[in-house]
């Protein structure tokens, strides 16, 4: 049998229990997000000295570190790191987290370049980020003034349509959706899979999409095209310096076919175990209809921990 364990730690505090744990990542969201809900009260020991109570607002505050494990019977993998963005005063306390994206809120960034690079501008405006991947993207009459980071990478995420998140180990990526691909997961729908409900199986045949292309060239030019059905999901991507009109609507073709496949979208619900961020690879294993077993992109995952269990939602993309 397995039993649930967790270690927490905020600030100079760690709780070895709490009343509930909810995780959120998604490689099309800025921030990586935890909420913690532990005792108003919380009992603090120290070596050689008697136990003392304290309440727990008074002993942690908004900007504290945060590191919360979680696993089973004494086995543990670190689901979040991050910074405390703010104290809910409720019971239990309630103690809403950001990973790395909090310390871009902290930081005023003054930039201004007739053509830069993405990296160069990021490196610049974000020195203490680490950058794990950066799309080769140049940059034209680039200004920033007097903006927080945080408002640097939204406006790159919403103007040139890049995925910019934190990734597990808090280094930054800004690039396109899917192109890094991590370790893989196995699963086996009905055996590891608790609950996959929300999965759906699509024929290629019967996705109807409509895809808008947009380039972007040095000289701060673009072009854009659309092909697909009417009537169906829009999706808009995003290019830089391709030759032509031409090339833009061959890579916006391969790119539909892409999402227009025979396979699973969706969600399933598991345990803790195995563990899986977004970025890693999903190896669906259907024992019944072994013809819709596949590889999938991992977009989104959820987990809760708390008095009633632990489970992870893991949220399925493009096949691979």
């Amino acid at each position: 049998m397995f039993i649930l364990c967790s270690e927490i730690r905020i600030g100079n505090v760690s709780f070895k229990s709490v009343h509930d744990v909810r995780i959120k990542r998604s490689i099309y969201s800025l921030a990586a997000t935890a909420i913690v809900k532990v005792p108003v009260t919380a009992v603090l020991k120290h070596a050689g000295e008697p136990p003392t109570h304290i309440e727990t607002a008074q002993a942690i505050k908004v900007g504290d570190k945060v590191e919360i494990k979680l696993g089973y019977d004494g086995s543990f993998n670190t689901e979040f790191t991050g910074y405390i963005k703010r104290l809910n005063y409720k019971v239990p306390l309630e103690i809403e987290c950001e990973d790395e994206y909090y310390q871009t809120r902290q930081v005023n960034c003054v930039f201004s370049k007739k053509e830069t690079s993405l990296k160069d501008c990021l490196t610049t405006v974000l020195p203490k980020i680490e950058i794990a991947n950066c799309a080769d993207l140049t940059l034209k009459n680039f200004v920033i003034n007097n903006k927080p980071g945080s408002w640097v990478l939204g406006y790159l995420k919403k103007e040139y349509g890049l995925a910019v998140f934190f990734d597990f180990k808090g280094k930054l990526y800004a690039g396109k959706a899917h192109d890094v691909q991590g370790e893989r997961v196995k699963y086996r729908l009905r055996y590891n899979v608790i609950k996959d409900d929300d999965l759906k199986y699509q024929l290629a045949q019967d996705v109807k999409l409509k895809v808008k292309a947009m380039c972007y060239y040095k000289d701060g030019t673009k072009i854009e095209g659309e092909i697909g059905e009417e009537g169906g999901e829009t999706k808009t991507l995003y290019y830089y310096d391709v030759k032509d009109a031409k090339e833009l609507k061959l890579l916006a073709q391969e790119e539909l076919k892409r999402y227009s496949f025979d396979g699973y979208r969706g969600k399933i619900e598991t345990f803790l175990i195995p563990f899986a961020v977004p970025g890693m690879v999903a190896e669906l294993d259907d024992p019944i209809y072994q013809e819709r077993s596949g590889s999938y992109y991992i977009e989104s995952t959820e987990v809760t921990f708390g008095t009633s269990g632990a489970r992870r939602k893991v949220e399925i993309g493009i096949k691979v």
